[in-house]
């Protein structure tokens, strides 16, 4: 996490930090790969997410508030030197990707700006891992700058025990909710981390 000190120690009565999917990529994601403007967002701490654990990475946010839902920036991590193969195994777990990545496009243009998939975090290792409730969105830019910082942008949550199911080794389908059975777990995700609200609310 960056030294500089957080700029929104507690969140006052009424505050939501709820920036739209466009606005995460285009906006913060853009502005921190580029370098220069931290200041401006400041609001997201940067941490290495597989550096902690899920149940850490709240405390590691600039906003302390009532939301279940928080947000950082995270350096890259590769499996291999020379091939760019992402690596989300922590300590006492892994990160297993659901899904397919969705496409992220600015409202005005229809523009290509980026591409978000989803997660689910689950103890143990491969096979045999235990699913668990924290589930997460990474955000990932289509677009390139010269000289530009390595970084995804993540959207963390952990839902509630009748929200989610925890299921040793199974499948990732096994979400517990009034969905119907055509929905796919990736939707169920989408709508456990919320729907695109604006920026400050």
């Amino acid at each position: 996490m960056t030294s500089s000190a957080a700029p929104f120690p507690s969140a006052p009565k009424g505050f939501g930090f709820h920036p739209t999917d466009e606005e995460l990529i285009n906006h913060f994601l853009k502005l921190k790969m580029i370098g220069g403007c931290d200041h401006e967002v400041a609001i997201i701490a940067e941490v290495n997410v597989c550096n902690s654990e899920p149940w850490e990475l709240p405390g590691l946010s600039e906003i302390q508030s009532n939301d279940t839902v928080w947000y950082f920036f995270s350096p890259r991590n590769y499996k291999y030197s020379n091939r760019k193969q992402a690596s989300r195994t922590t300590k006492a777990g892994y990160w297993k990707v659901t899904g397919n990545d969705r496409i992220i496009r600015a409202a005005k243009t229809g523009e290509q700006i980026g591409k978000k998939k989803s997660l689910v975090f689950y103890n143990g290792r491969v096979p045999n891992g235990v699913r668990t409730n924290w589930v997460m969105h990474e955000y990932n830019p289509t677009f390139n700058f010269h000289n530009q910082r390595d970084f995804v942008l993540c959207k963390l949550k952990r839902n509630s025990d009748d929200e989610l199911t925890c299921e040793e080794g199974g499948s990732s389908s096994n979400v517990a909710s009034d969905f119907p059975n055509n929905v796919t777990e990736e939707d169920q995700l989408e709508a456990f981390l919320g729907v695109d609200e604006g920026y400050y609310n």
